[in-house]
């Protein structure tokens, strides 16, 4: 069967300065073996013999036939699938460099997909159709490393959180000796917006593990950085234990975290108090929300807190009547019937709904989360029955039994083993935005604490003291109460 090539999305041209930097960090000793599993247009091939390691010693493979000036320099193979190729080759290697493709596997062509997903995770499974190709390409690599061998690779800011490499991550204390992440605020490739991390691995299955993080805020600075890369040692990787601990509970099994409500025409559904009055619309007519991440500041959301946002011309009602209430007031229908302007009915979220004037909203939000906080999510509780919000926060549903501990799970978010968790799945954008996914928070492990302590109050002074910046008075204060 012929190899179909995968799509030219997921081609991206490393930049030979960063290519040199990262075959430089793993180092070279006369007849170590060399492997470039993504080879492209041959930048890392390029570097490796620039350190002086001769053809023999090389190979490279690559799915494009198109020749470059680098095959000359190593046994290339190309029109070869890599994943395919290292599980039938008994050679094994002491460095392997390189970028491999950025794509969810189930956009391959059914001659490459099969042979992706059936790659085996750590703990032996097929990694499936959900994984992205990167992730396969990493463990098809550590199938032909030698022991002791190091790996060097650009890989998506997605590895340090995604659900379909949490394998790799939680038996990364025994795999290598040490790991080195390099992180850029800014784009690492010109065409590329998304977040990417150069990750330095060295001494395969000679554990425990050192992980070392680094942030710079320009491409040259990492470059630099690399440099120094294995001169610094960073802490030890804590071994993440083969089951949940009991006293541990995954939000996801106390409450549904979900976006908020989708309006599709911001514009015409949200207003303010003023524009309400000018439109002489009743209250009646809409549901008092929160709509912004600034919204967020205090520890318990009341109707006075509520009220000091509306005073303050925020943008903190949603136009939601009721097609009785339609029917019964000419001014809703004026503002929904416009001559000119008006909503736009177009739009996808409105097009679709029935009728498109009401804005699907949770039965109950016991508490409101930013996705893009300044010190991280963290809960307010809401003490406003009819209080909603729009899809630029998160609402918390706790399931009925957990509901009078919403002050408890509230102040577990910010223990300092929650937090832990926490700072490892924010997906980081190059221009320094975190932004953490509702599916990810919902796999947060959260401690229980002390069920005699007074959460409330000591959830004020956590959220006080995480407001002026002081985030680890903070989590001492969650701590304190830890069982």
């Amino acid at each position: 069967m012929t190899l179909a090539l995968p799509p030219t999305s997921c081609k991206v041209n490393t930049p030979p300065e960063l290519a040199k930097a990262m075959v430089k960090a793993l180092g070279n000793e006369p007849g170590l073996s060399w492997l470039e599993p993504s080879h492209g247009s041959g930048v890392f091939v390029q570097a490796i013999a620039e350190l002086g390691v001769r053809k023999k010693h090389i190979v490279a493979i690559d799915l494009d036939p198109t020749p470059s000036d680098a095959d000359r320099l190593a046994t290339t193979f190309r029109r070869v699938d890599f994943l395919q190729w290292a599980q039938a080759t008994s050679r094994r290697f002491d460095r392997i460099v390189g970028n491999p493709p950025f794509i969810s596997i189930k956009r391959l062509k059914v001659s490459l997909r099969k042979t992706a997903a059936a790659i085996l995770d750590m703990d032996g499974t097929p990694i499936g159709i959900s994984a992205n190709v990167w992730y396969a390409f990493v463990l098809a690599s550590l199938r032909v490393l030698k022991k002791g061998g190091s790996l060097a690779f650009v890989l998506p800011s997605a590895a340090e959180f995604s659900s379909y490499s949490a394998a790799i991550r939680d038996s990364l204390h025994d795999t290598f000796q040490s790991l080195e992440l390099y992180r850029c605020t800014r784009p690492l490739f010109d065409a590329v917006q998304e977040g990417t991390v150069v990750a330095i691995a060295r001494g395969y299955r000679l554990g425990p593990c050192k992980v070392r993080r680094k942030r710079f805020s320009k491409r040259e600075q990492l470059i630099e950085a690399l440099s120094e890369s294995g001169k610094v040692w960073g802490r030890r990787c804590r071994p993440r234990p083969a089951f949940s601990l009991p006293s541990l509970v995954q939000v996801k099994s106390i409450a549904r975290v979900r976006l908020g409500g989708v309006t599709g025409d911001a514009s015409f559904f949200l207003m303010n108090e003023d524009t309400r009055k000018k439109l002489r619309l009743p209250t009646s007519a809409f549901t008092p929300v929160i709509s912004k991440a600034r919204h967020l500041r205090f520890s318990k959301l009341e109707r006075h807190e509520w009220n000091e946002l509306r005073n303050a011309g925020e943008r903190v009602w949603l136009f939601n009547p009721t097609p009785l209430l339609v029917r019964r007031e000419s001014r809703i229908r004026n503002y929904m019937y416009p001559r000119e302007g008006g909503c736009n009915r177009n739009a996808y979220k409105v097009a679709t709904r029935r009728p498109w004037y009401r804005t699907p909203l949770l039965t109950r939000a016991d508490a409101f989360m930013s996705g893009m906080c300044q010190h991280g999510p963290w809960l307010c509780i809401n003490e406003f029955s009819k209080l909603r919000a729009t899809n630029t926060l998160y609402v918390l549903k706790f399931f009925e039994q957990f509901r009078d501990e919403r002050y408890m799970w509230a102040l577990a978010f910010l223990t300092s083993i929650s937090q832990r968790q926490i700072r490892g799945i924010g997906r980081h954008y190059a221009d320094g935005l975190v932004k953490y996914e509702p599916g990810p928070l919902s796999e947060v492990e959260l401690p229980r604490l002390n069920g005699e302590a007074d959460h409330q109050k000591l959830y004020e002074l956590a959220i006080k003291a995480l407001q002026a910046s002081d985030i680890t008075l903070a989590k001492n204060i969650a701590d304190s109460v830890r069982l």
